[in-house]
């Protein structure tokens, strides 16, 4: 029976990255490293989460031919998906909804 190896939060850090640069799929590269897919997903999720939590502002782009809603903007993000806010908005609300709609639920 193989022992299992402790990593530091920096050698998931690195290896969450080589997965993301790499055409493997997850179970690919966890097979190919030796480690639980489970595991990798846990780690690729839960850096993802953090990163998210530390960006103060999500990204706005400011659409001409928005439609016309009293009070409200447009936010359009990955996938090209369109969220109307009211002016009245919560910005930590909005902050994870934007943040699910570009990367989907962990």
């Amino acid at each position: 029976m193989r022992k299992r190896r402790k990593r530091t939060r920096a050698e998931w850090t690195e290896l969450v990255g080589e997965w993301q640069a790499s055409d493997l799929s997850q179970k690919a590269f966890a097979r190919r490293k030796g480690i639980a897919v489970t595991t990798l997903s846990w780690w690729s999720c839960r850096l993802r989460r953090e990163a998210q939590e530390r960006r103060p502002f999500v990204p706005v782009d400011v659409v001409a031919d928005a439609p016309a809603v009293s009070g409200a903007f447009r936010v359009e993000v990955a996938g090209g998906r369109v969220v109307l806010v009211p002016a009245s908005f919560d910005a930590a609300a909005l902050r994870r909804l934007v943040a699910a709609l570009e990367d989907g639920a962990c």
